[in-house]
């Protein structure tokens, strides 16, 4: 076994986010690296013909809410993740270690964000990237330091001290999928299609639904939870919840299961706009338990799916991602204390950071020779590069000479390669999805770049599929006497 510093990559590649929810399938199942072409077809049939199935994806999440650390990851994973790539993946991370000992397939490296120390400021941002892998998950550090890890199998356990106190399930490849590709870089999209799939559920013909409304009270508390969560939408997009407040309170006049929340209410729409935001938010958390509370759910025929339903309102309410027991949680021997301090972690797309991995494979503990960097940005195709200079110049971390206005007025037409290379640094090699070699004219660029928008989550023809995968394959085929000259020129400089 190697620690994570030790396994080094003399050749690591990486792409823009995204790219996990591809290379997730791949690795679940080790036949497909076989047949690369029999995997295309496989993915392109799947999102042809294959569906999003409510009543698997509702027991997910009813699943999921039994957790102490259910956050809207699980909703993400179970909703839009599911929806969009059709499948749902249970294997874990751990599991699959075995595929990577003959060395012919990639090592995987999945990135996100720590929450609290990327909002601590610039200089806490350095340090915030954490990584999974198959072997160790945790902190690689943007220097030398050794960072601090914990084994993949454990990353979600309870620990203090350092300490083991409470074993929990790893996470599977459906959940990372939805951590490192939560796209939310747009707040406003997240938002509604949350609320879009969250109706869904509630309102939808399951047997949960049909359970809840057979419930003493179980067709005013399924009403009431609709429009608490119209409530918090509303609120986290800044509208006029005061109707909403007096719908609550209208539905809830003279039932004495919701007393207590109908005072509160009353309070509210007299009171709450009077207050400051963060007190705003509170009244409405306390609002949610007031309606659905801990003897009703424990009373009703289906806990876990009013368990579902509340946990989501609360972390919808709070903006609550990613959350994940800190495995350093009092550890002493480490002095960091923002590392430390908290009892969980809240784990983000790393897309809000750099729309790319390099942080995480950049540090010189990693031996990082060649870096193959396929770019999916949606705008600037050279972002990515631009903003690791910057990353790298602050952590003083060594990184190739970028010339920022000659990328910048290439942008709009980039080619389909480019190499950085310089004295005592890895080389990267850089590979634009739309250039002017596969896509022959500014024109047509832009037209890709209009078709395959981020935001553009569905609805794709298998066409317009099959154009894709021919613009990226051709960034390699085109390059691939370059690619390897490249790798057999460094081979021979290391050894």
């Amino acid at each position: 076994m190697t620690t994570p510093q030790q396994a080094a990559c003399s050749v690591t590649s990486h792409s823009g986010k995204g790219d996990e929810r591809c290379m997730s399938s791949l690795y679940t199942q080790s036949d497909m690296w076989q047949d690369l072409a029999k995997t295309e077809n496989e993915l392109r049939r799947r999102l042809r013909e294959d569906s999003w199935k409510f009543s698997v994806a509702l027991d997910g999440l009813c699943k999921a809410a039994e957790r102490d650390d259910y956050s809207l990851t699980d909703f993400w994973s179970y909703s839009v993740v599911y929806y969009l790539t059709k499948e749902l993946l249970d294997t874990r991370l751990s599991s699959v270690k075995h595929h990577f000992d003959p060395g012919t397939v990639p090592y995987p490296i999945f990135a996100t964000i720590d929450h609290f120390l990327k909002s601590g400021g610039e200089e806490n941002t350095l340090n915030a990237w954490f990584e999974f892998t198959p072997d160790w998950a945790g902190y690689s550090f943007a220097n030398s330091k050794p960072g601090a890890y914990v084994s993949t199998t454990h990353c979600g356990s309870k620990f203090k001290g350092g300490k083991l106190i409470q074993e929990e399930e790893e996470r599977d490849f459906s959940y990372l999928r939805a951590l490192c590709g939560s796209v939310l870089a747009d707040k406003d999209i997240v938002l509604k299609a949350i609320k879009d799939f969250f109706l869904k559920f509630i309102c939808g013909l399951s047997t949960q639904q049909k359970k809840l409304i057979s419930d003493p009270e179980g067709a005013v508390l399924k009403t009431l939870i609709e429009e608490l969560f119209n409530l918090v939408y509303t609120f986290q997009t800044d509208g006029d919840y005061l109707p909403i407040l007096r719908n609550l309170q209208a539905k809830m006049e003279g039932n004495t299961y919701f007393f207590e929340a109908e005072t509160l209410t009353s309070h509210m729409i007299k009171f709450s706009y009077q207050r400051s935001r963060d007190q705003q938010r509170q009244l409405i958390k306390e609002l949610l338990e007031k309606t659905l509370s801990q003897e009703m759910v424990e009373k009703s025929s289906v806990p876990s799916f009013l368990k579902f339903l509340w946990k989501t309102c609360k972390c919808f309410l709070s903006w609550t991602w990613g959350t994940t027991n800190n495995f350093l949680y009092k550890y002493e021997e480490i002095k960091d204390k923002p590392l430390t301090d908290h009892e969980s972690m809240y784990l983000m797309d790393a897309g809000l950071a750099i729309n790319s991995a390099y942080p995480l494979v950049l540090p010189p503990v990693r031996n990082s020779d060649i870096i193959l960097s396929f770019d999916f940005s949606e705008g600037d195709p050279f972002e990515t590069i631009k903003a690791t200079k910057k990353y790298c110049k602050t952590c003083n971390i060594p990184f190739p000479p970028v010339d920022e206005a000659k990328l910048n007025q290439e942008a709009k037409a980039p080619s389909d390669f480019y190499i950085f290379e310089g004295k005592k640094t890895p080389v990267v090699l850089h590979f634009p999805l739309f250039n002017k070699v596969n896509c022959s004219s500014t024109e047509i660029i832009d037209q890709r770049r209009k078709t395959y928008e981020t935001f553009h989550l569905t609805n794709y023809s298998d066409a317009e599929v099959s154009q894709l995968l021919e613009d990226s394959k051709a960034n390699v085929r085109n390059n691939k006497d370059r690619i390897l000259s490249k790798i057999c020129e460094m081979a021979l400089t290391v050894f």
